[in-house]
């Protein structure tokens, strides 16, 4: 055995080592290489070892160097087409007959070599031909079609397909078959001459579905379409383009009911089930929230006009427990209770949004609600979470300012919603009330100001003064209150 051939051997064997790891996608390839090493050893020992018999020594050297060109040939083709020219994107049948071009080549120089006239025995033979081209009529086909799929350029790896009954997303497009990954995790390999047989679906990143449902006659149906398309669009749902927006239609009319259905676009290809669970969660809260009993809905949503749980905080207790509203006889207060709204969000609805005009305040009954701010370069960050018992949004309620800050519902939350117009007269008829209002909201930013800030005592009493100042001016001119004798 010359000795340059094992130090191409050593060569060969370091690269596809290195290899390995950058080119996981090829390791099949890297794989065959270290197989043909293996078994150029052996014959390479073979050679070495039948040195006395020349003629057996010179059939495996031969056979020695020719699964030593393999190898090269395997190797010369993932440092060409995968390293030195990936961002070409040549097609895949065209590196794949330049293998098997190589790898006949080669074949034949053995056969060559060997004494073997293999170009002869081909010509003169057409029997064997015949027969080799029936044999592998099958192999032909599907080579054919997936040159077919190769140069047509009409699917490609991570495209979601179904062909027949098999769908998944494709892994790889080979000259005879095409590997699909199905949403359960089973791989299935398609014969490339099936696919170009048979329909084949490519499925769309973003398609429309329509999600059925039924109301009785009884609900006004733009009172229904304009509660759900506020829920559906006024909140990302994972799974959901917000563009096109979703839609809520009426389908027909038939006896008993009311046929609708929401229209929205999937961008999860081939796996809709968790989407449309989404949809029809957020479906379900905005029919309550709205006080619509849903009926007969297709997918089993059933409700009941909201009732409150025995035992549950009433309104009166919960604005007691709140500071600004200390202030109120009982009289005003149950006026205030009497109008507040109970509500149920979803997790993942937005009970408000940053930037969105307001005049209310909303009391926590139960669940999880997250507070974040998105700054001017776009980062969102949480910056509270108030559970059973907080509020928020009273800064809205009293000075009608924009949201400062956007409110989520991490789980089921269930709250009390409180507008404007339930102190208005409250407000004209006592409007002492302002500067007291004010001085506990003056607080109450300061301290989490503080919190935030690490302000000093007195850098934190100094604010407070001047926000109470701001607040209260900013009260008056809301409930169009001119001072404390207004209401004399």
């Amino acid at each position: 055995m010359p000795a340059y051939a094992l130090w191409i051997a050593v060569a060969l064997f370091l690269i596809a080592a290195l290899l390995w790891k950058p080119l996981h996608r090829d390791r099949g390839r890297i794989r065959t290489v270290f197989g043909l090493l293996a078994i150029w050893s052996a014959f390479a020992l073979l050679a070495g070892m039948a040195v006395n018999w020349n003629s057996q020594a010179r059939v495996a050297g031969e056979i020695a160097d020719t699964l030593l060109i393999l190898a090269a040939i395997q190797i010369g083709f993932l440092l060409i087409v995968d390293v030195a020219l990936r961002k070409v994107r040549l097609p895949k049948f065209a590196s794949e007959i330049v293998i098997v071009g190589a790898n006949v080549a080669t074949l034949f120089r053995l056969l060559n070599q060997l004494g073997v006239d293999a170009t002869g025995i081909f010509a003169t033979s057409a029997v064997a031909t015949a027969v080799v081209g029936l044999a592998l009529q099958d192999m032909l086909s599907n080579i054919a079609g997936g040159m077919a799929l190769q140069l047509e350029d009409s699917m490609d790896a991570g495209d979601y397909i179904r062909c027949g009954d098999q769908a998944g997303y494709v892994q790889h497009i080979r000259l005879r078959h095409t590997a699909i990954l199905t949403i359960d995790g089973d791989t299935v390999i398609l014969p490339n001459s099936l696919l170009t047989r048979s329909p084949v679906v490519i499925v769309s990143k973003a398609r429309r579905h329509l999600i059925p449902f039924a109301m009785p006659y009884s609900q006004h149906p733009q009172e229904t379409i304009d509660a759900l398309e506020h829920a559906l669009r006024s909140s990302p749902i994972p799974g959901v383009l917000a563009e096109p927006k979703p839609q809520c239609l009426i389908r027909e009319m038939t006896p008993g009911h009311i046929n609708y259905a929401a229209v929205v676009w999937i961008s999860t290809q081939g796996n809709d089930v968790a989407p449309i669970s989404a949809v029809l969660n957020r479906i379900y809260y905005a029919l309550e929230r709205a006080g619509i009993p849903a009926s007969e809905i297709s997918y089993l949503i059933e409700t009941k006009a909201a009732v409150a749980p025995t035992g549950e905080v009433s309104p009166e207790d919960i604005l007691r427990r709140t500071p600004i509203f200390r202030l109120l006889e009982d009289a005003d207060l149950a006026t205030v209770a009497a109008s507040m709204r109970r509500l149920t969000f979803g997790p993942g609805e937005h009970i408000l949004r940053q930037g969105d005009p307001g005049d209310s305040m909303y009391f926590v009954l139960a669940g999880r609600v997250a507070i974040t701010f998105r700054s001017a370069d776009g980062a969102e960050k949480q910056i509270a979470s108030f559970e059973s018992g907080d509020f928020f949004g009273e800064a809205s309620l009293l000075t009608g300012e924009s949201r400062t800050a956007t409110a989520t519902a991490n789980s089921r939350v269930t709250c009390y919603r409180l507008d404007k117009p339930a102190l208005q007269q409250i407000m004209e008829k006592q409007p002492d009330l302002a500067e007291d209002m004010s001085v506990i909201m003056a607080h109450r930013q300061v301290e989490l100001s503080a919190a935030r800030e690490k302000l000093d005592r007195e850098t934190a009493l100094r604010r407070e003064a001047e926000s109470q100042t701001q607040m209260l001016a900013r009260i008056r001119r809301f409930f169009g209150i001119n001072g404390p004798t207004a209401g004399a």
